[in-house]
């Protein structure tokens, strides 16, 4: 095996009635914010695509299948933050690490610090996607034990909107960052329509207390670049990438049900969301941010 190929080992699986006890902590976990919960019981089987584990919806315009969507999503992060040969780089809310391991082999970085709250995405990423230079390890996004200045790029893949609270997590950003330093999230937040915020409404409350979204965080792109600017940052670029994301993930998801596999693979309330979703983006953009310090 080459030294630089990810190692597949079987995933590890909380029982069920294990996950069940996770959503009673989340009902009683008032006023918390508790992602590290919602993710412990999605546990690793509920792949979204055959041995992969990576989470996010993906970047469809040129991908076949999911895998190649992931992929291209994690490359499109990169590039928007700009990562280079010899890079310090820190991964805000990392999953399994399959971004990190890509990134590695495709950029070259000379370190990442892959950050998450969640100990078994942690333990299944230091089994899968281990790798020199990559170093997994417990830690809020909004609190990160490293010095200031130490990073060239700050990045997040699909999870600040976890945060508590985004803000919190921007400014803990800029003071890792050195001068000239990058910052790069992918992210998803809801949509505004002229001056009107599109919250979803009792089903939109809904899925932000299932996937641990802090009320803080529930703004648009406006307030987004205005908490940028306040913070300091500039060259601040935000872009929506909706359509390119969306539409190719409900259809992903709509073969995914169709395959008796894969439908008794994922656990049997999610698969029940997944098929009576509808259009569940419908209030939902999803952006790509870039800025420097």
């Amino acid at each position: 095996m080459n030294s630089t190929t990810p190692i597949t080992q079987t995933p590890i699986t909380p029982p069920w009635t294990h996950r069940f006890g996770l959503l009673a902590k989340m009902l009683v976990s008032r006023g918390r914010n508790r992602a590290d919960l919602c993710y412990s019981f999605m546990g690793t089987e509920n792949r979204m695509a055959g041995d992969s584990t990576f989470l996010n919806l993906g970047y469809w315009p040129e991908a076949a299948n999911y895998q190649a969507a992931a992929e291209a999503l994690a490359d499109l992060l990169a590039d928007a933050a700009g990562l280079g040969a010899g890079d310090a780089v820190l991964d805000a809310g990392c999953g399994f690490g399959d971004q990190d391991a890509r990134w590695m082999q495709r950029y070259s970085p000379a370190r990442i610090v892959a950050i998450n709250v969640t100990d078994i995405q942690l333990e299944e990423a230091r089994r899968r996607n281990a790798l020199p230079g990559i170093e997994y390890r417990k830690c809020s996004a909004t609190a990160v034990d490293e010095a200031d200045a130490g990073f060239d790029a700050v990045v997040s893949l699909e999870a600040a909107f976890h945060f508590d609270s985004r803000e919190t997590f921007l400014r803990e950003a800029f003071r890792l960052l050195r001068e000239g330093g990058r910052l790069g999230v992918v992210d998803l937040l809801p949509r505004e329509q002229g001056d009107l915020l599109l919250t979803g409404g009792l089903r939109g409350a809904a899925e932000r207390w299932l996937y641990q979204v802090p009320s803080a965080n529930v703004y648009g792109v406006t307030r987004y670049r205005e908490i940028l600017e306040s913070i300091g940052f500039k060259d601040i670029q935000i872009r929506s990438i909706r359509e390119q994301v969306f539409p190719g993930f409900l259809k992903h998801v709509q073969t995914m049900l169709e395959d008796p596999e894969t439908k008794a693979r994922i656990h049997p309330l999610m698969r029940l969301a997944m098929k009576h979703a509808g259009d569940p983006f419908a209030a939902s953009d999803y952006i790509v941010v870039s800025a420097v310090k």
